[in-house]
């Protein structure tokens, strides 16, 4: 794995802009506003799942949400409930996303009754989600579009978890509204928190009873990265079902012009899975691949017909075939005669659906230390003959995979069959009502159990080329979506001031030019500066000033004379020709002409922000 050189210096940065936000969540706490502290919180763990800020988890920050839910008051585990009802909680359901389908497949699998409740849903919801929930006696509440403010969300939720035999958290790594409502005093069900972002930040040590992961790398970066309890992770499989092809194997491959003779490897993953993240993309190892067995063509799903794979499928006529987006993917299968997995990152569940449908698959591994966490490691899968973190070990496999058809039906048939056992079926069956019950008996979640987050600063570095540009630190206000109407002009000037307090305490503005036929709206401008003395104020030359400001001076007197004040007095207002490089917080925009822009600007001059926030200084990151 490539890490950028840059990368650890931006994980650092990420850091210091994360650990403001927290600070100003913390400010909200201590003034009582529960509202904001919800509304910051989120901004603060939406920023470190886009930015990664060095943490997998921040139980600092959760105790600041969990003590201004509870005021005091206790909450407790109400265990052996027996009323046959699951809730599962979504941030945001998709109709193409895996948590989205992980979490109908689930309340189909289900025999209990399962309501769906969606905490912050911004588009239509899947027909599949409510067709599931629907058919198994369950409702559907779309939290957001009769709750706008996000405490009463939470309480709504809350009675919503109350009617359960247990919760099952499917949320997005910013979801506050899950962790809060699990921490609202009262009797509560047992809640399990669903680890589908087991590589990132995320919110929940505060509300999970006991996390389910998914894969075995899920539950080692628990407790090794995030400080998770062993006997607080349980496990349950990915369910998958084969599917019906609808078109048999020779139309398909006649259609994409695949030769009877070729062996054809298929590959479904987005585009991102099989980009250079590290330093080299999937394109680079299928070329080697093809270059040394020439029975050999590809089919890729997900990747468009350009750039990278336009140019291979230029250097290999016939034999490589980048389709794009495709819904088709179960008639692909019938097509194909071998599965390779994405490459740096694992496929995942399209992984397990080829192997559910009898493809053998391969899997390269990336190198370096965190390589395993980006590998094919569900249950079912045996590592050995499978993941292979040499490549040439990979490309040797594939050589004998395409040389050999009876090995490529007998390991079809192998992995066919122990994906399925426990993937679907009664083995499935088995896990789910294994971890309903371990979630019944586990302890109440506790955040004392986690005295201080784990630093895994070389873990982030890793990550920066795979979430963002390693270049850009972003501004948090460019993260606040999850706020949606919600993100008031307090917030947006408290969030300016937070992300610019290592400037220092001053704010400079440049006004428009035209200032000095407007002596009213200078005269409050005027009194604004001399009232706070941290605005520093630029006054363009008026027109026509000959160019050593003795104009754009006389114009100026009279509106300070009208404050009762002179140039002395007021040495935070400014005459100059160009607009100053400024040296500390600085709004980008000219100063408009008009009595709105300056109530906006004394608003933003009142944040408390300025005062009671610590600054946090670059390379300080978690001190």
């Amino acid at each position: 794995m490539l890490v950028p050189a840059g990368a650890p210096a931006r994980v650092l940065e990420n850091r210091r802009r994360y650990d403001q936000l927290v600070a100003l969540t913390r400010m909200y706490a201590r003034r009582g506003d529960t509202e904001r502290v919800l509304l910051t919180a989120t901004v603060a763990a939406n920023y470190a799942w886009n930015a990664p800020v060095g943490i997998l988890n921040d139980p600092d920050l959760e105790r600041v949400v969990v003590d201004a839910v509870r005021q005091g008051g206790e909450v407790r585990v109400h265990r052996g409930r027996t009323g046959g009802r699951v809730v599962h909680v979504l941030t945001e359901a998709y109709a193409v996303g895996g948590h989205s389908r992980l979490a109908w497949h689930w309340i189909e699998r289900d025999q209990r009754t399962s309501d769906v409740v969606l905490t912050n849903q911004g588009g239509p919801v899947p027909d599949e989600l409510r067709r599931a929930a629907h058919g198994s006696g369950g409702r559907v509440f779309d939290l957001r579009s009769a709750f706008p403010g996000f405490l009463t969300r939470t309480t709504a939720l809350r009675r919503l978890m109350d009617q359960a035999d247990v919760v099952v958290l499917h949320v997005h790594p910013f979801d506050v509204l899950a962790l809060a409502a699990a921490n609202l005093p009262g009797p509560r069900p047992p809640v399990v928190l669903e680890n589908h972002a087991d590589h990132t930040y995320w919110l929940g040590l505060g509300a999970a009873d006991l996390v389910a992961d998914n894969r075995a790398t899920a539950g080692r970066l628990c407790r090794e990265l995030r400080g998770v309890r062993p006997d607080r992770l349980g496990l349950l499989p990915l369910p998958v079902d084969p599917a019906e092809a609808t078109k048999g194997r020779k139309f398909v491959r006649s259609r994409l012009g695949v030769r009877p003779d070729q062996v054809l490897a298929l590959t479904v993953a987005g585009a991102k899975k099989m980009s250079p993240v590290w330093g080299e993309g999937f394109d680079d190892v299928l070329r080697r691949a093809l270059t040394r067995t020439p029975d050999l063509a590809v089919a890729l799903v997900g990747v468009p017909d350009a750039g990278p794979w336009r140019a291979l499928k230029s250097a290999f006529p016939r034999r490589v075939f980048p389709l794009g987006m495709r819904g088709d993917t179960h008639d692909l299968q019938t097509a194909a005669d071998l599965y390779l997995d994405s490459y740096p990152l694992s496929g995942g569940t399209a992984l397990l659906e080829a192997a559910a449908a009898g493809l053998p698959v391969l899997s390269l591994e990336p190198t370096g230390e965190y390589g395993y966490v980006y590998q094919a490691d569900a249950p079912g899968l045996d590592p050995t003959g499978t993941v292979f973190s040499i490549e040439e070990e990979f490309l040797a496999a594939i050589d004998q995979f395409v040389a050999d058809p009876e090995l490529r039906v007998a390991r079809g048939e192998q992995v066919r069959g122990d994906v399925l056992a426990r993937h679907a079926g009664p083995g499935w069956q088995d896990d789910l009502e294994n971890l309903y019950r371990r979630a019944g008996e586990a302890p109440m979640a506790d955040l004392d159990e986690y005295p201080a987050p784990v630093e895994a600063l070389d873990y982030a570095a890793t990550l920066v080329p795979f979430v963002q540009s390693q270049d850009l630190t972003p501004d948090p206000v460019l993260l606040c979506g999850p706020l949606g109407d919600q993100m008031d002009q307090t917030m947006q000037f408290d969030l300016f001031v937070t992300a610019r307090r290592e400037l220092g305490v001053s704010l400079s503005v440049r006004v428009s030019p035209g200032w000095e036929a407007n002596p009213a709206w200078m005269m409050r401008l005027i009194a604004l500066a001399m009232e706070h003395p941290r605005l520093s104020a630029s006054l363009p030359f008026v027109a026509g000033d000959a160019g050593d400001g003795s104009l754009s001076l006389r114009a100026l007197e009279p509106v300070l004379a009208a404050n009762g004040a002179t140039t002395a007095d007021c040495d935070n207002v400014s005459l100059d020709a160009h607009a100053p490089v400024a040296t500390g917080a600085r709004v980008s925009d000219e100063l408009a002409l008009h009595a709105g822009s300056l109530d906006l600007l004394e608003a933003l001059l009142t944040s408390p922000c300025w005062d009671e926030l610590p600054v946090v200084h670059a390379g300080a990151a978690g001190a």
